[in-house]
């Protein structure tokens, strides 16, 4: 997957770029950083673990929500075809279940400003619809997804190429994110010698939080653009969000 990024980008030629990742894409961009350094203007990686037995969720919310997602897919028989008030029920139970991974409740709880309805109301509809044009995952791809984030990993000396390699370095999490626990985020940036920056949202950030996201992407950008190489570059501190520099 990462050398398909390259590909990409020699397609679209592009010499360099910053490179960013959410969840295994993050580590996607790990790989793909590794593999070409040069090519790689900086690197941000959100929401993420350094792989193997990390990327299982083991705290009590997370295993709560699993065990409810597992009732819903096993009383939702035949909601591919999305046929039925029974299929109905049980994409929508379903999407509530992914809502609880993605999102944190203080979002979920908040008024949409236009409609007045709750966040969490949209996102259903949002994701019930997107289940009924696309479908359900296919189990090759849910085994793929788990393979590739247990199997992935970094070395020591891959870390300290990635540290040492030329671009700044930064990582972006949530400090309720139940999927991906924090705890994890910490030690790869300590791992990396990269900053940390712990946002007030869930696994979803780049729509929890996606304000500070933006915020952060573009500091890095301007922090390259003015000739910052170093892993641990400047970054910004939007409200509502907590540094922890691993340098």
């Amino acid at each position: 997957m990462a050398a398909d990024g390259l590909a990409l980008m020699d397609h679209l030629g592009w010499h360099r770029a910053h490179v960013v990742g959410h969840s295994m894409g993050a580590m996607i961009s790990a790989r793909l950083a590794l593999a070409e350094p040069d090519r790689v203007a900086s690197l941000t990686l959100i929401s993420t673990t350094g792989g193997g037995t990390e990327a299982i969720p083991l705290n009590a919310r997370a295993l709560w929500t699993a065990l409810k997602g597992m009732s819903s897919r096993a009383g939702g028989a035949g909601a591919a075809g999305g046929i039925g008030a029974a299929a109905a029920a049980a994409a929508v139970k379903r999407a509530r279940v992914d809502l609880a991974f993605h999102f944190s409740p203080r979002l979920l709880k908040t008024k949409d400003p236009v409609s007045g309805r709750s966040v969490k109301d949209l996102l259903v509809e949002e994701y019930v619809a997107a289940s009924k044009e696309n479908g359900p995952q296919p189990k090759a791809g849910e085994e793929g997804h788990l393979n590739a984030v247990m199997k992935h990993g970094l070395s020591a000396s891959e870390r300290r190429r990635l540290a040492a390699a030329g671009f700044p370095i930064k990582v972006l999490h949530g400090s309720e994110d139940i999927v991906a626990e924090p705890r994890h985020a910490r030690r790869l940036a300590g791992q990396l010698r990269a900053p940390l920056v712990m946002m007030d949202g869930a696994h979803f950030i780049t729509r929890d939080c996606a304000v500070q996201v933006v915020d952060e992407l573009l500091d890095t950008v301007e922090a390259v653009r003015q000739g910052a190489t170093h892993v641990d570059a400047v970054h910004m501190l939007p409200e509502r969000v907590s540094c922890f520099c691993c340098a």
